[in-house]
């Protein structure tokens, strides 16, 4: 694949359907391990495995951060035709997460016990919780290295081996779910260790792809150094990203406190069916943001300004669709998606249901929010990321968990991160058309000042 010639739409779905196909796997088997929690262990259990979201975003924040900075850098980089350059951004960020994963685990299972009570559990769900994280800290690093080398495989032009990875390590996962939590009785420990396994299993197929060197990149002759300028624009890039996820990692915790605090154990068991719907929904979105990714980064080394405006324009209406079918569908189907996960009482299924109802109300907005935080990345307009990022995730959620609630009860609750994926978008928006004018203002002044010296 060309990524500076070919035609966008062929170079676009060339990316998102290997990269769409893996990723819906893996929200399979998640959904999967819903279910098999679910009827294996209790629904205190799938709540458990929600309230620990916050500490999984927190660590893909992390792993993002790394992941999402180094490929933007190895796109640039083949871009402006500095192959030797992108791999070595490939080594350092090989490195640094390992190095990042290892520490956060040992963070999490010395402080285990603080983590529990940050998560605002309940006697019911905080042995559920205990459990299901301290095994979940093990697999960290493989957690890391998965995030980073499907990224980069898009940047290298190989997004069917991502794939093929996915497919794989989710069979595997259901597979070790069933025999773990349902056949050994092991419970969450189970369904940990069955995601650690296939997670490494994933990150050793993939990286044997690196090992052979197909394509540009290469683990072969591995070279940690990495020059300071690179480091800090690693960092720089994969900052809004960082602050993106750690954002949700933080609307989440206060989503659960809101949510424990306004409907008890049974609202508890509503927000685990939206979390596992949630990762399946997000792999049609987050499937868009990094098939552009790529796209954006290799043209923006190259300069190609024309191909970045098309690729933008086209992303945007197809994930906008994407949105829209998704709610449809949810709303349409929700009481059937609730009783997938053995939510058997007739309040916990309306609670659950009106749940889904509100909630994905701004799935196309939040599409939308995905695609212009790849564009803005890319761009290496790293200040304008950060600010929609910090108040998509924080300061318009907090507003609205603690203002809605007040009026609307549960119901304003279930509103409040659609509305701030709405009004994020709106701030959006504003960059957007800001930019642009000041674009058009530099460009007319620079057209009349040279006029205006013949």
């Amino acid at each position: 694949m060309d990524y500076g010639h070919d035609p966008i739409k062929r170079l676009f779905f060339n990316l998102y359907w290997p990269t769409l196909t893996g990723m819906l796997t893996m929200a399979a088997y998640q959904v999967a391990d819903g279910i098999i929690v679910g009827y294996g262990v209790g629904t205190m259990a799938l709540a458990g495995i929600s309230m620990s979201f916050p500490v999984l975003m927190v660590a893909v924040s992390l792993a993002m951060l790394i992941g999402v900075g180094s490929s933007m850098v190895v796109a640039i980089k083949l871009g402006e035709e500095q192959v030797a350059e992108a791999s070595r951004v490939f080594h350092y960020s090989c490195s640094f997460s390992v190095l990042i994963s290892a520490i956060l685990a040992g963070v999490l299972l010395v402080f285990i016990d603080t983590w529990v009570n940050l998560l605002g559990a309940n006697a019911d769900i905080e042995p559920f919780l205990k459990e299901y994280l301290i095994y979940f800290a093990l697999f960290l690093p493989t957690l890391f290295l998965r995030f980073s080398f499907s990224l980069l495989l898009n940047n290298d032009g190989s997004p069917n081996v991502s794939r093929n990875a996915n497919i794989i390590s989710s069979v595997l996962n259901v597979v070790l779910d069933l025999v773990f939590v349902l056949g050994f009785d092991w419970g969450l420990k189970g369904a940990a260790i069955a995601t650690g396994i296939s997670q490494t299993v994933a990150v050793v197929f993939m990286g044997y792809h690196f090992y052979l060197g197909r394509n540009h990149l290469s683990l072969r002759q591995y070279a940690v150094r990495v020059v300071e300028p690179e480091q800090r624009r690693i960092l720089e890039l994969g900052f809004p990203i960082f602050i993106s996820e750690l954002s949700g990692a933080l609307a989440f915790g206060l989503l659960n406190k809101a949510v424990i605090d306004q409907g008890g154990s049974e609202a508890g068991a509503a927000l685990a069916t939206i979390s596992f719907t949630l990762f399946f929904v997000m792999k049609f979105l987050v499937g868009v943001a990094f098939s552009v990714q790529p796209l954006f980064g290799f043209n923006h080394g190259a300069n190609n300004p024309q191909r970045i405006e098309e690729l933008l324009r086209f992303s945007l209406k197809f994930v906008v669709v994407i949105g829209m079918l998704a709610y449809v569908l949810i709303f349409l189907f929700a009481e059937q998606i609730v009783l997938l996960f053995n939510v058997v009482t007739p309040e916990e299924v309306a609670l659950a249901t009106q749940a889904l109802h509100w909630f994905y109300l701004g799935t196309a907005f939040m599409g939308a929010n995905l695609v212009f935080g790849a564009y803005f990345q890319s761009l290496e307009r790293t200040r304008i990321a950060t600010c929609v990022a910090t108040m998509r995730g924080v300061v318009l959620v907090a507003s609205f968990l603690i203002v809605l609630p007040k009026i609307l009860g549960m119901t304003g609750v279930w509103l409040a991160i659609p509305l701030a994926e709405i009004a994020a978008f709106l701030v959006t928006l504003t960059f957007v058309f800001l930019r642009k004018n000041v674009r058009s203002v530099s460009m007319t002044s620079s057209i009349n000042h040279s006029q205006a010296r013949y």
